[in-house]
C-alpha cells in the first residue's frame, strides 16, 4: 500500500496530480487530498479540488479530503509526518506563474519523501 499527499489549492493543481497519479494508483493505495486555508488566501473552490480527486481515483484507491487552515508548508510537512506518507504531490506555486513558490520550495526542503512537483 503507497499513501500518496496530494496538496493543492485551485482544480487545476488537482487535476495536474490526479493526471500524474492516475497511472500510480493501485488498489489499497491511500490518496490524501489536503487544502490548507490561510487567513489571507483561501483556497480556490474546495468543493471542486474534492470532487476531481474523487471522480478520477477513487475507483483505484481510497481518497480522502482533508481541510486545515494555517500556513500550508507547515501544514503539509506536518500531515506529510502525521499520516507517514510515502510521496507528496503538489504544484509549482499558488499563483500559477513561473518557476517554484516559496510553499513548494518549502515542502522539498523540509520533508524527507520523494515530492512529485506537477507541471502546470
Amino acid at each position: 500500500m503507497t499513501r500518496y499527499l496530494v496538496a493543492a489549492a485551485s482544480p487545476e493543481t488537482a487535476e495536474a496530480a490526479c493526471d500524474y497519479l492516475g497511472e500510480k494508483v493501485e488498489a489499497g493505495d491511500e490518496v490524501f487530498l489536503l487544502t490548507v486555508t490561510e487567513e489571507a488566501r483561501p483556497v480556490d473552490d474546495r468543493a471542486a479540488v474534492s470532487r476531481i480527486a474523487q471522480e478520477r481515483l477513487a475507483d483505484r484507491a481510497t481518497v480522502r479530503t482533508i481541510r486545515r487552515e494555517g500556513i500550508p508548508d507547515k501544514e503539509i510537512v506536518q500531515f506529510a509526518r502525521e499520516r507517514n506518507v510515502d510521496q507528496i504531490v503538489l504544484g509549482p506555486n499558488r499563483n500559477g506563474g513561473p518557476g517554484i513558490g516559496s510553499t513548494t520550495r518549502s515542502v522539498l526542503n523540509k520533508v524527507e519523501v520523494p515530492v512529485f512537483v506537477v507541471p502546470m
